[in-house]
């Protein structure tokens, strides 16, 4: 046994969750047979072809994406559904693994990888999250958009704007490459971008995005998103009445020093001439009409 070329191939493995390939194996300088002899005793388990895992190392997912990643070469990216996952997306995750590879790459799928052949895959596509290779954000959205709804869509969307991902102007340019009359996702993606002004701010968390999709379907005026008032914001602003909306989700307003900040920024806002309405997440989902005719009434007492 060549303990040092043994002790390289360790080294590759730890910096990959704990698997490395048979090719890593030789270029460390084991040979074949004591590679296999190593197999054989159990101090590399095989995970897919010509992939190991070490021995006794727990499996997870991103030790998976490493291993299908090893297995389908230098162009495949963790991609669709796993990638919004492995990207933290808002409204999107997976314990499936999907692989996108350049189309001339044989490898078929197998039970727990999903293997898509994309036209191209070149490096505007590509980024690195926690040392696995991912398709972008922008990429990522445009893959996704035949496997979600449109609110779903939007949340992922405005997510990875919010975390600065990608932007309005990046998806519009993508898209017209990418995407062509009678592809999937083509339609989504269009209606998705036609709710969209550069200009305007991510919306921040889920509630934002059903209220927005909820005064986009009725007679209202279109409101400005995340309307500057001092060193604040109000959610959705008809700026000409002085009258805005503010959303109150528990996951972002649920902690007693977010109540106590609330009240101040509510304190500041209104005296400075704003009226506001508040929505709660049963507002919205479960008593859409009823919120809609109260922002209504508000709205034209703010314009009276």
């Amino acid at each position: 046994m060549n303990e040092d070329a043994y002790r390289v191939l360790l080294a590759h493995a730890a910096e990959q969750y704990g698997v490395a390939s048979r090719e890593q194996a030789l270029a460390a300088g084991l040979t074949a047979k004591q590679f296999t002899r190593l197999h054989e005793h159990g101090h590399f388990e095989r995970v897919l072809p010509g992939v190991y895992r070490v021995g006794g190392s727990p499996p997870t997912g991103r030790q998976h994406a490493m291993a299908a990643s090893l297995w389908l070469g230098d162009g495949a990216l963790v991609s669709h559904l796993t990638a919004a996952t492995l990207l933290r997306l808002d409204g999107c995750e997976t314990t499936e693994l999907h692989m996108s590879v350049p189309r001339d790459v044989r490898a078929r799928g197998t039970a727990d990888v999903t293997v898509h052949r994309a036209l191209s895959l070149p490096l505007k596509d590509r980024v690195a999250v926690d040392g696995l290779p991912c398709t972008s954000a922008t990429r990522t959205v445009i893959d996704c958009a035949p496997l979600l709804g449109d609110e779903q869509l939007q949340v992922s969307f405005e997510s990875a704007r919010r975390m600065g991902l990608t932007s309005v102007r990046a998806l519009e340019r993508r898209a017209s490459e990418l995407l062509g009359s009678g592809r999937a996702g083509s339609a989504a993606i269009r209606v998705l971008l036609s709710h969209q002004r550069p200009d305007e701010r991510a919306l921040q968390y889920r509630l934002e995005v059903k209220m927005a999709r909820l005064l986009r379907a009725s007679d209202l005026p279109r409101p400005e998103r995340q309307f500057p008032v001092g060193e604040y914001r109000i959610d959705f602003c008809f700026a000409p009445f002085m009258y805005g909306v503010e959303c109150e989700g528990f996951d972002y307003h649920g902690s007693r020093l977010a109540w106590k900040r609330d009240k101040r920024r509510t304190s500041f806002i209104e005296a400075r001439g704003w009226r506001l309405t508040f929505v709660s997440w049963d507002d919205v989902t479960k008593r859409p009409e009823e919120t809609l005719r109260r922002i209504s009434i508000a709205l034209e007492r703010a314009a009276a």
